[in-house]
């Protein structure tokens, strides 16, 4: 049984190198390596092996499987997404809602497994539909088959620095292709049934979400609540988030390890009991073992309704190998049923290495296990004590890398929050679930106001979390290995050192541009525009990016983990060119999270934001300033001639010696005109191109005066609107321009100096096999 941690381990790291592919390997490659590996863990099996070397040899065969197999399996998740020339048309399918659908902004969206579609379409899709003023949205259920038009694309999403990866998440999800509901009146119910026994959880899923909403129609917890019993997080709002991730208690906002093991030894402890009063079923099977078995199957039960997350498969694994060796008479180390349970999510998922929770779960357990090896012996009182400390500066570097932030009142604030909600409220809620019992479910929701009144008083301090850059990863794991040697027990040399390689990380930050040069980062934020600007000692965002919906923007999403990632905790300067929504539309959540010292704007009288900007001054022609040897010019608007719209877009020309960048904003032809009558253009390097590309800016004339070497395009990809417009795009390249673009390249970096300009596109740097864009289209 030892084998089994060389096993692990080797399976892990082989999954993560194949995961951490440009490009998958040929099938040959991968078959060869998936067969060897095979192979080789017999080896071991010989009688002459030695335990050293049985230990080396499964550790190399298992890499060779985990890196082969996965590739093999990857290559048929890859084989299985929408052909390119589906994309943008309508098509007609037959399928099935395979999951509970979740709402979304003006409707549900949904997964639908094709039963009947065209060649090309994957078995999978990830459907909106979306309600309008002439129809809306019928009640839609787990198990039902419908014949729908939908327009579809293939898997993509915004990729940054720092940021999320969608791509990722769909490939893990086995989606092929998203898009939406196109002809709602041709969209009719074929049949309503349950058809296999995940569709018959998936409606149990839903029907206890629809008795939570009935039960809580106005409690502003339900979402959270939700979460806890059946693991639905998607009425959690992004200001509940913050303040968990704050207190450092989001871990139990889900179904948790803590939750499923509580849950079995519950059920477990309840059929023990009556086991034992039954002669003739304890004579036939001990107590202890029934009840052991029982919680296993109410923990699996369990793990269904709550969706299957990796914490809980986890939970699940180690439970069933406790229940086994209970039924056969045995004991099981807790880190050999850890190690279990990694190589059984592994093989059923080797896409879970790509989620910050399996991480942060499977690390979060080992330092449990470590830290409750230090205090064998000790009171109750002192050993969770010791596994708060143990798990707060163990997993430290794990989240400054995932999240860059960790809570410095966790432990305080787990110290109430864990008890509370794992042995009172959850017990409160599966009341409420398997009895409908409504005066649980009110008072499950009063007690979680105050916890979270609590919370928020003790998360209020600006210093209750500590954030910072994302570090190197070389950093990140010496720090780990310094935190595992600081929790090891007293009189172990070497503390000093790993002291200091801890402090080395909290210290780290990303390099800044020499005096005299800047950084650009045009974001990939869709269709809008936002875009940071960095010198030796000063930061700059000129536009904060679209608002999605009604509880999404690209500041919350997209731009403020981005800063944050890049040690940005204050902005010496925010520009908001004009009052679109696609350039403004995650001002408030930036201001909200990053400190800003001054803001400058072209925005109309009456609107909203001029009350929240702070140290708010019109964008005019004639302001100017220098930071670190760079220079800022306002080129646009005039100030005695306001045109109006998008036509009043601020214009913002950055200059290191003879090199410059144009920030452009939505200007239109008119205000092309005006700058060039003002003698306001010149040769400049690189331009943003006005509008997103869009056909009424970019006339010929502004194009010849700039006369740029590059031109970038901040675009969604497949946008409705067409940008850029083919038009445009051709005159920029008969002008010698090259062209940039998000939805093609990702998030584009330029490094501007005396000596010229450096571009980096962040597709090509961060390239996965399962990305379209760079590699499809270059």
């Amino acid at each position: 049984m030892a084998l089994i941690f060389p096993l692990a381990a080797g399976l892990l790291l082989g999954t993560v190198m194949l995961q951490s592919q440009a490009v998958l390997p040929t099938h040959g490659l991968a078959l060869c390596l998936a067969v060897a590996g095979g192979v080789g863990l017999l080896i071991p099996c010989a009688p002459r092996c030695g335990r050293r070397t049985a230990f080396v040899l499964v550790f190399v065969a298992a890499s060779a499987v985990g890196f082969g197999a996965t590739s093999l399996r990857a290559e048929s998740r890859l084989s299985d997404r929408l052909a390119a020339g589906l994309e943008g048309i309508d098509v007609a399918v037959t399928g099935r809602i395979a999951e509970m659908p979740r709402k979304v902004d003006h409707g549900s969206g949904f997964v639908f497994e094709t039963l009947d579609a065209p060649r090309g379409i994957p078995s999978h899709l990830q459907i909106s539909w979306y309600r309008s003023a002439s129809a809306g949205i019928p009640d839609l259920r787990a198990g039902q088959v419908w014949r729908l038009t939908v327009r579809l694309k293939r898997p993509h999403g915004t990729l940054n620095p720092h940021g999320s990866d969608r791509e990722a998440m769909l490939l893990a999800e086995g989606v092929g292709a998203t898009g939406y509901v196109r002809e709602v009146a041709t969209a009719h119910m074929i049949a309503d049934e349950v058809s296999a026994p995940m569709i018959a959880v998936e409606r149990l899923r839903q029907s206890i979400r629809d008795r939570f909403e009935r039960a809580l129609p106005q409690s502003p917890w339900r979402g959270v609540l939700v979460a806890l019993a059946i693991g639905d997080q998607d009425a959690v709002s992004a200001e509940q988030w913050r303040l968990f991730a704050r207190s450092g208690i989001t871990h139990l906002i889900s179904i948790s390890g803590v939750h499923v093991t509580v849950w079995a030894l519950v059920a477990g402890a309840a059929l023990a009991g009556f086991w034992r009063r039954v002669p003739w079923l304890a004579l036939r099977l001990p107590a202890q073992a029934a009840g052991a078995l029982f919680g296993l199957l109410a923990a699996t039960g369990y793990v269904a309704l709550a969706g299957a997350a990796v914490p809980a498969q986890r939970s699940l694994v180690m439970l069933g190998m406790v229940a086994l060796a209970t039924h056969g008479g045995r004991t099981v180390r807790p880190a050999l049923a850890l190690a279990s349970a990694l190589v059984a999510v592994l093989l059923w998922d080797p896409w879970c290495v790509l989620s910050k929770g399996t991480w942060l779960s499977f690390v979060a357990v080992a330092l449990l296990l470590w830290g409750a090896g230090q205090t064998q012996g000790s009171s109750a009182v002192r050993s969770w004590l010791a596994a708060q400390w143990a798990i707060g500066l163990g997993l430290a570097p794990a989240l400054l890398a995932l999240t860059g932030q960790v809570s410095l009142v966790a432990p305080l604030a787990n110290l109430v929050a864990v008890p509370l909600v794992t042995f009172v409220l959850l017990p409160l809620e599966l009341l409420f679930v398997v009895c409908d019992w409504a005066p649980s479910l009110d008072v499950a929701a009063w007690l979680f106001d105050w916890l979270a009144r609590g919370l928020d008083w003790l998360a209020a301090p600006a210093w209750a979390i500590w954030q910072q850059a994302a570090a190197p990863g070389v950093l990140v794991l010496a720090a780990s290995a310094a935190a595992l040697w600081l929790l090891a027990p007293r009189g172990v040399p070497g503390r000093g050192a790993a002291a200091a390689v801890f402090i080395a990380l909290l210290c780290w930050q990303p390099p800044r541009p020499p005096q005299g040069s800047f950084d650009l980062v045009m974001l990939d934020v869709g269709q809008g525009l936002a875009t940071h600007v960095r010198t030796a000692s000063h930061d700059l965002l000129f536009d904060t990016g679209p608002r999605y919906g009604i509880s999404s923007d690209a500041g919350q999403r997209i731009v403020v983990p981005y800063l944050r990632g890049e040690g940005v905790a204050r902005l010496d300067g925010l520009v908001v060119s004009h009052d679109d929504s696609d350039h403004s539309g995650g001002a408030l959540a930036i201001i909200d999270a990053i400190a800003v010292a001054q803001t400058m704007a072209s925005l109309p009288e009456p609107h909203p934001l001029r009350g929240t900007l702070p140290a708010l001054r019109p964008c005019v022609r004639g302001e100017h300033w220098e930071w670190d040897g760079v220079h800022f010019d306002v080129l646009h608007p005039s100030p005695d001639h306001a045109l109006g719209g998008n036509r009043n877009s601020c214009v913002l020309r950055v200059s290191a010696g003879a090199h410059a960048v144009l920030l452009a904003a939505d200007i239109e032809l008119a205000s092309e005109d005006e700058l060039a009558a003002a003698g306001a253009l010149a040769p400049t390097d690189v331009v943003v191109a006005p509008h997103h590309g869009s056909r009424s800016s970019s006339g010929a004339p502004f194009i010849a005066a700039l006369a740029p070497a590059w031109v970038m395009y901040s675009v969604g990809y497949r946008s409705r609107f067409g940008h850029p417009h083919d038009e445009v795009a051709a005159r920029y390249r008969e002008a010698g321009a090259t062209d940039l673009r998000t939805d093609r390249d990702g998030a584009i970096r330029l490094h501007v100096d005396a000596e010229g300009i450096a571009v980096e596109r962040w597709r090509e740097t961060a390239q996965r096999y399962w990305h379209t864009g760079f590699a499809a289209t270059r």
